[in-house]
């Protein structure tokens, strides 16, 4: 599911709320426990000198072949540290892991942001990949151009004024 909307209309919140970062401050938000989901927050902390292979490996499943990794083509980071990756590389990376995961349900708030155009392409072809492997895939795009070719069930939060 795409959620899409304007600054400040609850996306990120919406997420938090759905992840379990956050509770929300009226109604509730279930999942089962064994549903819940695997979430990369808009801009993901980085960890401290870890280097990427370590990263990718700590709470996760082993890379499988054929995998992400590959697709985003950070096989020539592994031995790097995490501080000294760029922003884009770092991205990249983050989405890896949480892709890879063998959580069902994967939500990312505004995974294309530190992306350019080359990259959110195999980022929107890893989310249908995620799809077709029946994960349940939750994504906030700020970038109109990205959310009107991404081909996802959409939902679009406008905030609610006078309120």
């Amino acid at each position: 599911m795409l959620i899409t909307g304007p600054n400040g209309s609850g996306k990120s919140t919406l997420l938090d709320c759905i992840s379990g970062v956050q509770h929300p401050t009226s109604g509730d938000i279930s999942t089962p426990e064994s549903e819940q989901p695997a979430y990369l927050p808009q801009n993901p902390p980085r960890p401290f000198a870890y280097t990427v292979r370590e990263y990718l490996t700590i709470g996760n499943i082993p890379l499988k072949s054929a995998d992400y990794a590959t697709m985003f083509d950070i096989t020539p980071l592994l031995d790097k540290e995490i501080t000294a990756l760029s922003a884009g590389q770092w991205q990249r990376v983050a989405i890896t892991k949480i892709l890879n995961t063998n959580h069902r349900v994967v939500v990312l708030d505004e995974p294309d942001a530190p992306l350019d155009e080359h990259w959110s392409k195999y980022l929107e072809a890893a989310i249908h990949d995620g799809i077709s492997l029946g994960k349940i895939i939750i994504v906030t795009l700020h970038r109109p151009e990205i959310r009107n070719c991404w081909k996802f069930q959409q939902l679009n939060l406008t905030p609610m004024i006078g309120s």
